[in-house]
């Protein structure tokens, strides 16, 4: 009967100092806590070994060695912030170490006349090369940043074919835009994207631009 009654009596004893895991959800559960690591906790709950996120847990309450201590986690780690370009309008492509300014440039459209009627239209930029050069194994990605209501996708990408002093897009019939090449872009701010190709880009001559004008931004891809 004694010996019965000591085991209760511990039995007790050791629910009343069990220790209390404070979730961010609001809820409290009551267990043993057994340590963790930066990113997760482990505590006993109902014989059962529990995980939680470090980042989802607000307090520990120790009561199962006598001595009723609070302590908070470590708070969660801010994302780092997004590298946006301070100008809005023009794209930019993405370095290892920053932003790299493409080659600024107007385009001419040029028109061919047949004997039956208006022939086909190209936008020619001064120069064969463009001076800003990328590798053809390289990442590309243009970043854009926009006013309010700014719409990426009036921008464009453009394969030009260079000739002896200029370079020139493919020809379009009817004085339309010339065809452009597929693009995904990517929104990473509330107002600034990132544009990459769709496919890799084979070694030439390429220009972006905004569909309603004549200025472009160049860049070459060597061999």
């Amino acid at each position: 009967m004694i010996a019965r009654f000591t085991t209760i009596t511990l039995a007790l004893l050791v629910a009343g100092q069990a220790d209390t895991l404070r979730l961010r959800t609001g809820a409290a559960l009551t267990g043993t806590w057994l340590g963790g690591t930066p990113d997760e906790v482990r505590f006993m709950v109902d014989d059962r070994v529990e995980r939680y996120p470090r980042a989802d847990v607000v307090s520990v309450e120790f009561t199962s060695t006598g001595i009723s201590n609070t302590i908070a986690p470590e708070a969660p780690v801010a994302p780092p912030p997004v590298l946006e370009p301070n100008v809005t309008g023009v794209p930019f492509m993405r370095g290892a170490s920053g932003f790299l300014s493409l080659e600024r440039a107007y385009a001419m459209l040029v028109r061919s006349n047949q004997m039956y009627g208006m022939g086909p239209t190209v936008y020619r930029i001064q120069g064969p090369q463009s001076p800003v050069r990328v590798g053809r194994g390289d990442k590309i990605v243009f970043v854009l940043r926009l006013n309010s209501g700014g719409d990426p996708r009036r921008f464009e990408l453009y394969q030009l074919e260079s000739r002896m002093n200029f370079r020139q897009t493919q020809p379009s019939m009817g004085g339309g835009r010339p065809p452009a090449l597929p693009v995904t872009i990517d929104k990473i701010s509330d107002y600034t994207y990132e544009i990459s190709p769709a496919r890799q880009l084979y070694p030439g001559e390429y220009s972006f631009s905004r569909i309603d004008s004549n200025e472009s931004y160049c860049f070459g891809v060597n061999y």
